[in-house]
């Protein structure tokens, strides 16, 4: 007895170790979330990327996790959740019919994924619709006025880009709760207009950078085959990868298919691409407080009333006839003092480490078709992250964006408020 018992107590010596020294072993080194919201007209492009994602999946390794959800119009089957791997879906798991605009849904599907591919690092893909920052309640469901991110339809119909959408101060609610004290190494929208400055801002605590174009994305959205891999990798080498491969994947596309890829005419986008930026979230505190120095310097023309020269800045989105979405390096260098902007540019550049400019991209607006015909090709005077300047042009919005801006964390710091808005 005494043997089997000092049997039992080396055993125990040789294989119970701390349970947390063989974490690492047990976990993957990522797992990429690829969240579809493709209730809606993008549909059949859903059904492209993943086939894109089946391709770029063959380079994963056995410890990397590519996992899909899958919300798509006119399907036989709920919403289901896969990973992706070797070219396959494999253990799909169906779960209940829903709104993939609804915060909850977002909630449960990222906690779903963590518990059963749990990893070292994460990141997230949101796919779908996207007007950036524009908000009007702060309610699930949102009608189709405030455009933040989703478009579902709620009826498994295609018809159009959907009624119901999600405000982004209710995913950053959303993502806190399911990543507790975790944080994703990246999000990358493949969604049009979420690079902006109130997003990234508002986001800051549950990543460590947001990637996104300022402008509207092609209908295809991100090359999955090629960037893919990216996605893998660790440090600046993701970003910036994830960035060149959107980016020289459009450049090559719109002069290889100029009768696929244009405007107005074949041929109009040849030389120009998607503009993309990636923003480290963990500088946007300091270029918050740069950004509110540097307005303080111009009060006189931001204040309500003011002058504020924006009618040749660049700009990436226009709604309902309204242009937003300002790139904010360009305003900033038109508007103010070139001392005052060179302090501030030192802390958006630590803030915006990695940028790709594109003066022209595809687009739905045959307003901004024409105007951006007069946009500087000029990389250096644009930081392809766009911030919302209020103005009384706004004042017939509904709901009034000069107001709904303040809802954003951002406004925190900035106080549009103090000047009269």
């Amino acid at each position: 007895m005494k043997k089997c018992l000092l049997a039992i107590m080396l055993l125990a010596s040789l294989c119970g170790c701390d349970p947390g020294d063989d974490l690492e072993d047990r976990l993957a080194a990522r797992t990429v979330i690829v969240y579809m919201a493709a209730e809606n007209n993008l549909t059949n492009f859903a059904y492209n990327d993943l086939e894109e994602m089946k391709e770029g999946s063959r380079s994963l390794s056995a410890n990397q996790n590519l996992i899909v959800y899958v919300d798509r119009a006119n399907a036989s089957t709920t919403p289901y959740l896969a990973r992706v791997k070797n070219g396959a879906l494999v253990d799909t798991l169906y779960m209940p019919e829903g709104v993939a605009a609804d915060p909850t849904i977002l909630r449960n599907v990222v906690s779903k994924a963590k518990l059963l591919y749990p990893a070292l690092t994460y990141g997230l893909v949101l796919w779908g619709h996207s007007s950036g920052w524009i908000i009007s309640e702060n309610e699930y469901p949102a009608n189709a006025a405030s455009r933040a991110y989703g478009g579902s339809t709620g009826n498994n119909s295609a018809s159009g880009s959907g009624r119901y959408w999600m405000n982004i101060p209710k995913m950053n609610q959303a993502l806190l709760q399911a990543m507790g004290t975790e944080r994703f190494a990246f999000i990358l929208a493949d969604c049009c207009s979420f690079g902006c400055m109130e997003v990234a801002h508002e986001l800051r605590n549950v990543a460590n950078y947001v990637i996104g174009s300022p402008a509207e994305v092609p209908d295809a959205g991100a090359p999955f085959h090629l960037i893919v891999p990216a996605m893998f990798e660790s440090g600046e080498q993701c970003y910036r990868h994830i960035i060149d491969q959107y980016y020289d994947y459009y450049l090559s596309a719109n002069k290889a298919y100029p009768n696929t890829y244009y405007n107005r005419s074949p041929g109009d986008l040849v030389g120009f691409s998607v503009p993309l930026a990636a923003v480290n979230t963990a500088q946007l505190d300091y270029l918050a407080t740069a950004t509110s120095r540097l307005l303080d310097t111009i009060k006189d023309k931001v204040s309500n009333g003011g002058s504020l020269d924006i009618n040749n800045a660049v700009f990436y989105a226009i709604n309902n006839s309204f242009r937003y979405s300002y790139d904010m390096v360009d305003v900033f260098k038109r508007n103010t003092d070139a001392a005052d902007f060179e302090v501030w540019l030192s802390a958006f550049q630590q803030a915006v480490p990695y940028h790709r400019h594109s003066a022209k991209w595809m687009t739905n607006s045959s307003q901004l078709m024409t105007l951006m015909d007069h946009f500087a090709d000029d990389a250096a005077s644009c930081g392809d992250v766009s911030m919302f300047f209020p103005s009384s042009y706004y004042s017939q919005t509904r709901p009034n964006w000069n107001q709904t801006i303040q809802l954003y964390q951002w406004n925190d710091v900035i106080r549009w408020q103090q000047y009269g808005w």
